[in-house]
């Protein structure tokens, strides 16, 4: 409890700033709760699932520093994480360009990190396999103009906040086109060497993603998303393919529906945690509730399965397929 105190109050420091910079100090940040379970093996829980603190500071009118302290349950303890914590520079000779050093939400694939930002209470596949979370190293981006903009970054790998064992290194990048009212598209790749510390080997990981979005009409939103990964372990290729379908829809200005279909093809067994080839297919669907400015609420149901019996059913046998629902409830301020 002193950790988080010590924390917070760290951030509120940062937040009063001190002379005429105190009006350039934004603060925000959501929490976030839950009542999840399987209901083929009637496991359930309530859960304070995250709490995130997030501290924005312009410097003039070139830069500004970030830092999003978050807290996550993770089982029966809480882990407290530096989602983001970065410094951003656009230099005076173009304000087209932006430099990142430090450790930012990877800038690739369609689906969102945190809650607030979700249309349901789970990520697909190939959010929680075929992407990295964050990233830690240099970044420049750049607006192109006539819609199209460009990110290409190097960092120490995926997930990785420091690479002391050898100093390998993952690079990759983004071409973005915005379509204006009617959404945007994105390309990117990344590959490099990454560190497995539970085979303490090096291996080689590349990734192509394709990203969509389109608001065709008012009150919906539509994504799409397709990946494609390949990883060498001594010579050895293993590859996946996932792809991933959204549709939300707002009758009204306080209730919604969700749905979203995605798929991942795990041929050579070399993502999912069962060491299996097989493909994996999730199907959920959440009606999504505005309570207040900046309270919302949903609930999911899920439908898994897989071409291999990966799951357990309520008598402990193995199934194909299983399914579980949820409550969740954010508030972000």
């Amino acid at each position: 409890m002193m950790r988080m105190t010590g924390v917070v109050s760290l951030l509120l420091l940062l937040a009063a700033g001190t002379g005429a910079a105190a009006d350039t100090t934004a603060v925000s940040g959501f929490v976030d709760a839950s009542y999840s379970g399987n209901l083929d093996t009637e496991v359930n829980t309530f859960g304070l699932d995250q709490i995130e603190i997030d501290v924005i500071h312009e410097i003039g009118g070139n830069g500004l520093v970030r830092a999003d302290v978050e807290w996550v349950k993770d089982g029966d303890e809480w882990a407290q994480d530096l989602e983001q914590g970065y410094l951003a520079y656009v230099p005076e000779f173009s304000a087209a360009w932006t430099f990142t050093l430090g450790k930012f939400n990877a800038p690739i694939g369609f689906e969102l990190l945190d809650a607030p930002d979700m249309f349901q209470f789970s990520h697909a596949l190939v959010f929680d396999y075929g992407l990295p979370t964050n990233l830690t190293g240099l970044m420049a981006a750049v607006e192109l103009g006539d819609g199209f903009d460009a990110a290409a970054y190097v960092v120490n790998g995926w997930d990785d906040n420091d690479r002391p064992d050898d100093g390998a290194k993952t690079v990759g990048g983004r071409l973005g086109y915005d379509f204006g009212e009617m959404g945007g598209c994105g390309v990117s790749a990344i590959t490099g060497r990454e560190y497995s510390e539970e085979e303490s080997d090096l291996f080689e990981r590349t990734v192509f993603d394709v990203d969509l979005t389109l608001t065709p009409a008012a009150g919906w939103t539509i994504g799409g998303e397709f990946n494609t990964g390949k990883v060498t372990v001594a010579d050895v290729e293993s590859e996946w393919t996932g792809l991933l379908l959204m549709a939300h829809y707002d009758f009204n200005q306080w209730l919604g529906l969700t749905g979203r279909f995605d798929s991942f093809d795990d041929k050579d067994g070399a993502v999912f945690e069962a060491g299996l080839a097989q493909t994996r297919s999730v199907f959920p669907i959440a009606p999504t509730f505005v309570l207040g400015d900046g309270m919302g609420a949903l609930l999911e149901l899920r439908i898994d399965t897989s071409d291999e019996a990966v799951f357990e059913d309520g008598d402990g046998e193995p199934s194909d397929s299983t399914t579980s629902a949820a409550f969740e409830m954010t508030f972000a301020f």
